[in-house]
């Protein structure tokens, strides 16, 4: 499209609530995006192509910017346009959404000049071919979250996806089943916690997942039910993505994750105590050795002896084999 409006470089945008979620334009840095963002580009009040859009597939284009920066010229959109070599062109309206904003723009320098009428039409033009492309890219973003929902679902994960903005995109079941005011909660598309203090540890591990600073932290809960241990896993990013896209797991496991009945049950077919039955319970929730000790305030060395007594009597080898025949003794005590 660049070549073909005359423009020095392309771009498509998409911008949401309150941040930009897509931000892409041929031949351009990095750092342009980042200073985009830094000067809260997104803002109608702040960029003159932004307060100058119009109804979707209407084109707008030099005339307008002129007289919007007539009546509110923003030195720090100036700046930054005229850094990057970008304050002509034209651009168009893609879709306005609650949520979400989509626009299509030639950028020109300032060897470009300014559009003119035939330029215009052509972008006009790829409006259409670039939102089918832009629903079909969303189609299979969101289907990509439904089909890891669905995948964690089938190992009974509790877990919560969360995309690059930090928004709740889905929650298996047994994370449901663990969300509350003890824990944590979905507020307006967000993950949040009550206590102020638990809320702040909680938004620091999402934000360290989100920006790859650390692809995997945890946070302790303590409830009246027991300790809920919350981990949150970076997912690989994608080149090109508008952010609908899961971007981050978290998990929750707890002692009461299964059904309480469940050590009783696990007992009573291997001939377990209560207490080798609720290891069991815990290793099938996903618990590592060191956590089972956390949880049931002993030594690491206390549960690998419980182990060893536990393979013994439930005549297995490893943790993998012990885990796959206890799901198959609960999944038959739900059924």
């Amino acid at each position: 499209m660049a070549s073909a409006t005359g423009s020095a470089r392309a771009q498509l945008i998409a911008i949401g609530e309150d941040q930009t979620l897509f931000n892409w334009a041929t031949d351009m840095a990095q750092d342009y995006v980042d200073d985009f963002i830094a000067i809260e580009g997104h803002r109608a009040d702040v960029n003159y192509r932004v307060a100058a859009c119009a109804r979707p597939f209407e084109v707008t284009w030099e005339h307008h910017y002129d007289a919007v920066r007539a009546v509110n010229a923003n030195d720090a959109y100036l700046d930054h346009v005229r850094r990057w070599d970008a304050e002509h062109g034209a651009q168009m309206v893609l879709a306005n959404e609650p949520n979400s904003f989509f626009g299509l723009a030639a950028l020109h320098s300032r060897n470009d000049g300014r559009t003119t009428e035939e330029q215009r039409r052509v972008l006009e033009q790829v409006g259409p071919s670039a939102l089918s492309a832009i629903r079909l890219q969303r189609a299979l973003e969101h289907r990509g979250a439904e089909m890891l929902r669905n995948s964690l679902e089938a190992m009974r994960n509790a877990a919560i996806l969360l995309d690059s903005t930090g928004r709740v995109c889905a929650v298996t079941p047994a994370a449901e089943a663990l969300l509350g005011s003890e824990t944590v909660q979905v507020r307006s598309g967000t993950l949040r916690a009550m206590r102020p203090d638990v809320d702040a540890s909680l938004q620091n591990i999402i934000g360290s997942a989100l920006d790859n600073r650390k692809p995997t932290s945890e946070l302790w809960l303590r409830t009246v039910r027991g300790p809920t241990l919350l981990e949150a896993f970076t997912l690989p990013r994608q080149d090109w993505a508008f952010g609908f896209a899961p971007r981050v797991i978290v998990t929750m496991k707890s002692p009461l994750g299964l059904s309480g009945a469940h050590p009783d049950r696990l007992g009573a077919a291997f001939g377990l105590t209560r207490a080798e039955g609720e290891i069991v319970s815990l290793l099938v929730q996903g618990h590592s050795r060191q956590q089972i000790a956390t949880i049931r305030g002993v030594s690491v060395q206390t549960v690998a002896s419980q182990l060893r007594t536990i393979f013994v009597k439930c005549d297995v080898n490893r943790e993998a084999e012990l885990v796959s025949i206890a799901r198959a003794v609960i999944e038959m005590a739900a059924g």
